[in-house]
């Protein structure tokens, strides 16, 4: 008998799918059962990073509902980086997915954390969208209370 967590394509595991493709229900489902939130894929992502590329904000929202059970999950979730060094705020910053970006910056997620090509989440989001307005403008807020 398998586990829930064994992976079925690339490392990715059931629930890594289910967040990529958008599958609220098989998400919900599936952590109910069991399965691990910080199972990584081959790329060092976790479902939460399939799910903020999708910009499938009830999904990222459920997960972070979730996590808020077990102990610092969501803000280790937050600051997990895949190979490339992008955290799921990267990944919903690429994707310009407005709605996912601000969940993600008010469930505590770093607007300054810079992938291994030393881009923060900003510089994922085209020149002149408003995701990219707006995590620059996080971005100088984080630095200013850093500074203090």
């Amino acid at each position: 008998g398998g586990s829930i967590d064994d992976p079925v394509e690339d490392g990715d595991t059931v629930l890594h799918l289910a967040c990529l493709y958008g599958h609220l229900l098989c998400v919900q489902l599936l952590l109910e059962r069991g399965a691990s939130l910080e199972s990584k894929d081959e790329e060092g992502a976790i479902p939460l990073h399939d799910a903020c590329a999708g910009g499938f904000t009830e999904i990222v929202q459920y997960i972070l509902s979730f996590a808020a059970n077990a102990e610092g999950c969501a803000t280790r979730m937050l600051n997990t980086v895949d190979a490339e060094g992008d955290t799921p705020l990267h990944h919903a910053a690429r994707g310009e997915h407005m709605d996912t970006v601000k969940l993600l910056l008010e469930a505590g997620a770093c607007p300054k954390k810079e992938n291994a090509y030393g881009q923060a989440a900003a510089e994922m989001a085209d020149q002149d969208t408003e995701v990219r307005a707006l995590l620059t403008a996080k971005q100088v807020e984080a630095s200013i209370h850093m500074a203090n």
